[in-house]
């Protein structure tokens, strides 16, 4: 069992689609023996106004900043930032980045070529072409991304699995996309950047880690050294849940420590 639980990937009610708030979040983390929490909430920038995100953010960083406070000593919380479909609004980003001081920037890409957020995509109704197709441009996409490099983390690496695998039952030989999944990781550990271990698949129809095992050990191959755990949490129960099988997984691919951030420093905590 390990002690030096650290939770950076967690959603407020700051988020269209989490349900709680910050203090209640940092009450349950409390609760739940969670030593570090970073509320990350969405900033989605193809639908910025639409969602109303300018105001979602302002809030979540006035909440976290507020939480640090109440409950220093007891729980050590920070304030980032999940970003997806960045290349769609890069300069929007920047300007984003400037305004606030973030502990952490996660990025992401939830969103197909048009647009469509992957939650609502039918994939049963695709071709397995047309799903190849999509996952060769999901991962280019990706190292675009980790080109651009105003980031910390790449957050679920292998996220369209949750949907085509776990929900619509496609079977995806990820060893396909190896070569792009390769250059995205030495990239990114080129660049100094990290990559999470996100827990949230093991809850869910996945019944995997985002990356899996494979991805973090090679991660580690290429010489990365930073790497986060995280729930994605998006409701308060959530919050740690399968951090601890993450610990073993750092273990088990070599690493001897996991990384926490403040002011977009990396933190290495011992694995304990």
């Amino acid at each position: 069992m390990f002690r030096n639980i650290f939770d950076s990937h967690t959603h407020s009610d700051n988020s269209p689609d989490a349900q709680h708030s910050v203090t209640f979040m940092c009450e349950k983390a409390i609760a739940q023996k969670v030593l570090g929490l970073c509320i990350t909430d969405h900033c989605e920038l193809r639908t910025y106004e639409q969602e109303h995100y300018e105001t979602r953010i302002a809030q979540s960083v006035f909440e976290a900043r507020k939480a640090r406070k109440i409950f220093n000593g007891r729980l050590s919380v920070r304030c980032g930032i999940e970003l997806s479909d960045i290349l769609y609004d890069p300069a929007h980003v920047q300007r984003l980045l400037e305004q606030y001081t973030f502990d952490l920037v996660l990025a992401s890409q939830h969103n197909t070529a048009d647009g469509t957020d992957i939650y609502y995509t039918n994939f049963k109704e695709w071709s397995a072409t047309d799903v190849d197709t999509y996952l060769q441009w999901y991962f280019e996409t990706l190292i675009a991304l980790a080109k651009w490099n105003n980031f910390d983390i790449l957050a679920h690496l292998t996220y369209p699995v949750r949907y085509i695998t776990g929900v619509h039952k496609i079977s995806v030989d990820l060893h396909r996309y190896d070569d792009q999944i390769d250059t995205l990781l030495r990239i990114l550990v080129q660049n100094g950047k990290g990559i999470e271990i996100n827990t949230s698949g093991l809850g869910q129809e996945l019944g995997d880690t985002m990356p899996p095992l494979t991805y973090v050990k090679r991660y580690r191959e290429l010489g990365g050294e930073y790497i986060t755990l995280g729930s994605d949490a998006h409701t308060a129960d959530a919050i740690g849940h399968g951090i601890q099988a993450g610990m073993q997984m750092l273990l088990d691919s070599g690493f001897q420590y996991f990384t926490f951030y403040e002011e977009r420093c990396p933190l290495q905590m011992k694995i304990s």
